[in-house]
């Protein structure tokens, strides 16, 4: 997708339903959607052991893994 201004409802599609906080911080890293998939898609790989080095991520990407790191309603979501 090209680069765009994400509205509020484009980031809920990707991360879920989270405190409108989060949402905010994360619309105002400036993120792309790529960049919050990115973040997405490291995080995936396993938090119990997180990656210290962040290789491949963008510095933008890397603030969205610290904004849902620090949200305790997506660490629930995907712990099961």
């Amino acid at each position: 997708p090209r680069q765009q201004h994400l509205e509020f409802k484009d980031v809920v599609h990707l991360v879920g339903d989270l405190e409108d906080a989060t949402i905010a911080a994360i619309l105002a890293t400036g993120a792309t959607y790529a960049e919050i998939e990115q973040a997405l898609k490291w995080m995936g790989g396993g938090r119990e052991e997180p990656q210290v080095d962040s290789e491949g991520l963008t510095p933008t990407a890397e603030m969205v893994c610290d904004i849902l790191l620090a949200d305790p309603a997506y660490d629930e979501d995907t712990e099961e």
